[in-house]
């Protein structure tokens, strides 16, 4: 599985990127979203994840960059992780679309990308990894 991490803030996207790849994920990382769609538009890597957050800093938003990138890849899945869950208020979510309010439990990042990548096999692939998790105390991603 195949996750690109955008977000602007380089220890949150070096901390995402760990702990998906602890879970198994092979990730790509971009600090914004012109460095996310040329990392698409190279057609160099194919992602079956995106994981935003949605204050990118200057240029367009995270909603704005999965906009974009739908019309590239119209089934990837889209994990939104904000410190502002109110920017999505009233938003209507599609099946293929989650939104992890900042701070979160290393779980629930790992249980969220799981569920939007592989839906069938989520209750089992979220059990056996929380069974083999090295990371038995909480910790909080900000």
């Amino acid at each position: 599985m195949r996750a690109l991490v955008v977000e602007d803030r380089f220890l949150i996207r070096m901390t995402i990127r760990d702990l998906l790849e602890e879970a198994g994920f092979e990730c790509a990382e971009a600090e914004d979203a012109a460095e996310a769609l040329a990392l698409l538009d190279s057609g160099d890597w194919v992602p079956d994840l995106l994981v935003s957050d949605y204050d990118l800093g200057p240029g367009p938003n995270g909603m704005a960059l999965a906009e974009e990138a739908l019309r590239r890849l119209p089934d990837l899945p889209v994990l939104f992780v904000t410190g502002n869950p109110e920017c999505f208020d009233g938003r209507a979510w599609g099946a293929r679309e989650h939104l992890l309010a900042k701070p979160f439990l290393p779980d629930d990042l790992i249980e969220a990308a799981r569920a939007l990548v592989a839906p069938d096999q989520h209750a089992t692939a979220t059990m056996a990894w929380n069974d083999a998790s090295p990371l038995s105390e909480p910790v909080l991603v900000a």
